[in-house]
């Protein structure tokens, strides 16, 4: 079950804060401290080769690393050759991950806008959407897996990676327990609380999909990629 007033709650308040006016949700020294934990982790490195075998080799694909933060995946695309576009709604990763870019010497392309609004933003289609750990960002699960579908071409794959309700709750705000109970119990979501394990799932095994795989064997994420369906004709 899904509803609409939680959709709506985070839809007037992307209307209201908008980042082409100089908002940014991130706090500076929150993304420079969080920025440099990411770096210092680096990559993971099978998990560039096994999406790399999904899509055929990364060399020359189309890749838009969906809420790409400070950049150390999206530069690591590149690394292996794919013309990458970076999408997140924060200027203060932007302007980092642009730095990282040239430290690397390697060609990004940038788009700055909610993660909601990336298909309107981009206006084309990728060989593999990489959504790494910022699913809870979109308007609801059901509109952000829209927006994650559109964005794969027919016959792409789409990665997604997210923290789900098994999350130690003793690290969340009173405010953010309320709002997960809200979305597990209801679907109502309102902010950015992380999805119920296996959500993800119930929603892509519905779409036309050639292929699911489905990775639970940590209890705090839910890992998904899918092939989409080689049939479908763009209908955007």
């Amino acid at each position: 079950m899904f509803t609409m007033q939680g959709f709506m709650i985070n839809y007037i308040h992307s209307r209201l804060h908008r980042p082409e006016n100089g908002w940014d949700p991130v706090p500076a020294q929150h993304a420079e401290n969080y920025g440099a934990i990411q770096w210092k982790q680096g990559v993971e490195e099978a998990l560039l080769d096994e999406l790399d075998r999904w899509v055929g080799g990364l060399a020359g694909k189309q890749v838009l690393d969906l809420g790409g933060g400070p950049g150390q995946y999206a530069i690591a695309f590149a690394k292996r050759g794919s013309e990458v576009t970076w999408h997140d709604v924060s200027r203060t990763y932007r302007d980092m991950a642009q730095e990282k870019a040239r430290e690397h010497g390697v060609r990004v392309h940038f788009s700055l806008g909610y993660l909601d609004e990336a298909p309107q933003l981009l206006s084309r289609l990728f060989d593999l959407v990489f959504n790494l750990g910022c699913w809870f960002y979109g308007f609801d699960e059901r509109s952000f897996s829209n927006v994650v579908f559109t964005l794969v071409k027919p016959g792409g794959v789409g990665y997604i990676d997210t923290p789900n309700t098994g999350y130690p709750h003793e690290y969340l705000s009173t405010s953010t327990r309320l709002r997960t109970w809200l979305n597990h119990r209801f679907a109502i979501k309102i902010g950015h609380p992380f999805p119920p394990h296996g959500r993800l799932a119930r929603i892509f095994v519905r779409k036309p999909v050639e292929k699911l795989l489905v990775d639970y064997s940590s209890p705090i994420n839910d890992r998904l990629i899918f092939l989409k369906s080689r049939d479908l004709e763009n209908t955007r």
